[in-house]
């Protein structure tokens, strides 16, 4: 993205997130790329840069610490080994082994979560870690830098024999300064290093007596520091054994320093991606800090913010609260607003310090911030679009050197706007038609304002000119909007409304500060009273849109928590069909087992018959009797599932209240209907039909009645099997209302555990395999102290994140032991 002017970044507010992306980054990598950082061009190149930060974001808050300690910069290390032959100290080589294993846990630590951060473990893909020459480092150099004693067999002999040299000498040194004391020559108790060589600190005025070499004089020159001659042989042996150690010390440095020579191409692309990194890393952590979002990018000039917040007031307010931690937190009020789909040219009016101008440099902060690849911190839900261009027109642009006045470079601002200007522009005007008269400044916008429209491009406008508010509102394409005023208390709410033109309260304001009330209303009466009533029109239309607002708000919520209520009881309701369903299966199960008992007992009746060698005829009796009861049991257990099916498909339909219907022939009555004698309203059921005549059941009297005599009023009767149960324990309670999935959302710590506690308990209950928690992503508190409770718990199997698309990290899916 092009931006325009070149102080577009500092009248935006971006020089502000700039440095203190600088102050997060953790090397001069990543440091460097901050100063030098530029705008991104086109929409894949901004949304692969923000995917990047966002799954960043998501790793610094719910996953393992992501390995980005160690982001040194050796990339001087590198040019200093780089000839053949040279070599760098062991600190130096250190460094080295610790940027390679920074490289290398980064990669394996992204590659394996792949599904998690595709974007990141694409950044990775192309390295190659350098275990080998992180190894080799590491044999020679320790992890506090130095190098090791044992880098090589003839280091680790020197060295050995330089203790036990330098231990020789220091016994013969502390024998001579002993006897210096002794004679009363030495005015120490210990001796010292002069020259890389061990000496006794002997009186000036004794030094003859003391056989030896004078290496030192002290600063008064009543002390000489002397090699006593019977330590000289040891002294040197311990010199030349510090030469062969320095000999070998830099042949194994210069050995090592090869072979990073040998990978210097390697490790120079290692640094890139480090770098690259340095500065995700910073844009992570400054999201996080704001709250910010990736929106739904678009390339259409799509602009809809909603619940936007100025991110340098977030900082700048969250400054203040935490120096003052006793005082009303200061909160950023959220911005809606939207461009570029209903209308291109949104003209912004209302009272001055109200919120205008920072409204129109939250949507072109927002949209720098996108081109540099950092999230927003608005609502996920928005949409913003890739612009080709940013055209700013703010502030004070007088310039002594070019002879500049305030409105010449707000002219030489619209006549590069006027050039450049298209639909793939984004361009913000700060108080239009100011700085000349106001009646040729107000034109003069108007006329630009159409231009702008007219090419498509994508315009905010601050300004006090009614004209442009009478533009607004007749002009298509062009919307206006304004910033609320509480008329009560005569100040701004910082929140704004689309679609309404706002009052400038100029009269009001200066009235409420103390200004002579005479002049004020002078002041009326010289703007007019068409003036005055247009503003009265305004403020009235203002207060009652506020009045709808909170009207609109209230209803909706109404309806949302009607929705919720109504969702709860359609869950309920199609759990107890199914549990009903459930116990009709197995009823009807239970059924047929009886059945079949009885089947099998009357056949082993007919078998002890026949081995009794009863009588053939008595035989085909019995087993004939058997099938026909085998018929009627069948016959009775299918009509009743008729019935239950016929309920079924008629649970949805209106319920008819049966009328009776008189019986005109006997055939309209069969043994099970239910009938009423004559007039009666009692029920009964026939149990018998023989010639004219029924057989009547009544509770437990019987009856012969005349089938003329009766009226059907209903069929035979459902067939119940009653399967007996001892009672209904707490746990088939728990099974019908434990819930599979709780929101805890906003919740406290203290409200959020008792009631995961109450979901696990009830599931296992339940016999559950799983049960779900929303959390949300937040800052990762409520997630971190609902996963330690969860560790706590033995009839846990595990837990952990859910899908993607069910919600990620925001939602912890808990399976139970023993499911």
């Amino acid at each position: 993205m092009t931006v325009y002017p070149r102080t577009a970044d500092e009248k935006l507010g971006f020089d502000t997130l700039r440095a203190h992306l600088a102050d997060l980054t953790k090397s001069r990598l990543g440091d460097e790329r901050i100063g030098a950082m530029k705008p991104l061009k086109g929409l894949d190149a901004v949304r692969t840069e923000v995917q990047r930060v966002a799954e960043l974001q998501n790793a610094f808050q719910f996953d393992d610490p992501v390995p980005l300690d160690d982001l040194l910069d050796v990339r001087t290390v590198l040019r200093e080994v780089a000839p053949k032959g040279a070599f760098v100290e062991t600190e130096a080589l250190h460094a080295v082994r610790l940027a390679a294993r920074t490289i290398r846990l980064l990669t394996g630590y992204l590659r394996a979560r792949r599904a998690k951060y595709p974007m990141l473990a694409d950044a990775v893909e192309r390295v190659e870690p350098l275990k080998a020459l992180e190894d080799h480092i590491g044999r020679v150099v320790d992890d506090e830098g130095q190098l090791r004693d044992n880098a090589s067999p003839e280091l680790q002999r020197v060295r050995r024999q330089i203790q036990k040299r330098q231990n020789a000498l220091r016994n013969s040194v502390l024998r001579a300064l002993r006897s210096a004391i002794g004679a009363g020559y030495a005015t120490e108790e210990q001796p010292t290093i002069r020259g890389g060589r061990m000496v006794i600190p002997v009186r000036a005025e004794t030094k003859r007596k003391v056989q030896g070499f004078v290496h030192d004089v002290s600063a008064s020159g009543q002390t000489v520091y002397i090699e006593p001659a019977e330590t000289l042989d040891l002294n040197n042996e311990v010199r030349q054994l510090e030469v062969e150690e320095r000999h070998e010390i830099e042949r194994i440095l210069r050995e090592v320093s090869g072979h990073v020579r040998h990978h210097r191409e390697a490790l120079a692309f290692q640094q890139r991606v480090l770098g690259r990194f340095d500065v995700w890393q910073a844009k992570a952590k400054l999201a996080n800090q704001l709250d910010a979002t990736v929106p739904d990018l678009n390339a259409d000039g799509i602009i809809d913010i909603r619940a936007g917040r100025h991110p340098v007031l977030l900082l700048r307010f969250a400054e203040l609260n935490k120096a003052n931690p006793e005082a009303a937190p200061r909160e950023v009020v959220p911005l809606d607003m939207k461009l570029g789909e209903d209308f291109r040219t949104l003209v912004i009016t209302g009272p001055n310090a109200g919120g205008k101008s920072v409204a129109m440099k939250t949507a072109g902060l927002f949209a720098l911030m996108l081109s540099y690849g950092l999230p927003i911190p608005a609502d996920p839900l928005s949409r913003f679009s890739v612009f080709d261009r940013l055209i700013v027109d703010i502030g004070d642009e007088q310039s002594m050197e070019e002879d500049l006045s305030t409105f010449s470079s707000h002219v030489k601002n619209l006549k590069y706007m006027l050039q450049r200007a298209d639909a793939g522009t984004l361009i913000l005007i700060d108080e239009a038609g100011t700085g000349t008269d106001p009646a040729e400044g107000g034109a003069l916008a108007q006329a630009v304002l159409e231009h702008l429209t007219d090419v498509g491009a994508r315009t905010v406008v601050t300004t006090h000119h009614g004209t442009l508010k009478v533009f607004a509102h007749e002009t298509d394409g062009v919307e206006n909007g304004s910033m609320q005023f509480d008329q009560a208390t005569l100040e701004p709410t910082y929140r704004f409304q689309a679609g309404i033109p706002g009052s400038s309260y100029a009269f009001d304001i200066t009235q409420r500060i103390g200004l002579r009330r005479e002049v004020v209303k002078r002041a009326r009466a010289l703007v007019g009273e068409q003036k005055t009533a247009l503003e009265s029109l305004i403020v009235s239309f203002e207060r009652r849109n506020r009045e709808a607002e909170k009207q609109l708000t209230t209803a909706r919520k109404q309806i949302r928590e009607a929705e919720a209520a109504q969702q709860r009881y359609e869950e309920r309701r199609l759990k107890i069909r199914e549990e009903r369903e459930n116990l009709r299966r197995q009823a009807l199960t239970e059924a047929e087992r009886i059945v079949s008992e009885a089947n099998a007992q009357v056949e082993r009746t007919i078998r002890e018959i026949k081995e009794a060698e009863a009588a053939r005829d008595v035989t085909k009796t019995a087993r004939a009797e058997l099938e026909t009861f085998k018929e009627q049991v069948t016959e009775r257990r299918k009509k009743t599932e008729r019935k239950q099916r016929n309920r079924q498909q008629k649970r949805s339909a209106p319920a008819k209240h049966a009328q009776p219907r008189p019986a005109k022939s006997r055939e309209l009555i069969d043994i099970g209907d239910q009938v009423v004698v004559d007039s009666g309203s009692s029920t009964a059921e026939v149990m018998e039909i023989e010639g004219k005549d029924a057989v009547l059941a009544l509770g437990s009297m019987t009856m012969r009645v005349k089938l003329n005599r009766l009226t059907k009023v209903g069929g035979p009767r459902k067939q119940q099997v009653t399967v007996k149960q001892v009672r209904q324990t707490s746990t088939d309670l728990a099974a019908l209302r434990a819930q599979t999935r709780i929101d805890v959302r906003g919740q406290r710590v203290d409200e959020a555990v008792p009631a995961v506690t109450r979901l696990v308990d009830e599931g296992h209950l339940a016999s559950l395999k799983y049960v779900e928690i929303l959390h949300g992503k937040g800052t990762g508190a409520l997630r971190h102290a609902i996963r330690d409770y969860l560790a706590t718990r033995h009839d846990i199997a595990h837990f952990e994140d859910a899908e993607w698309e069910q919600g990620g990290p925001g939602v912890t899916v808990v399976h139970l032991a023993g499911a």
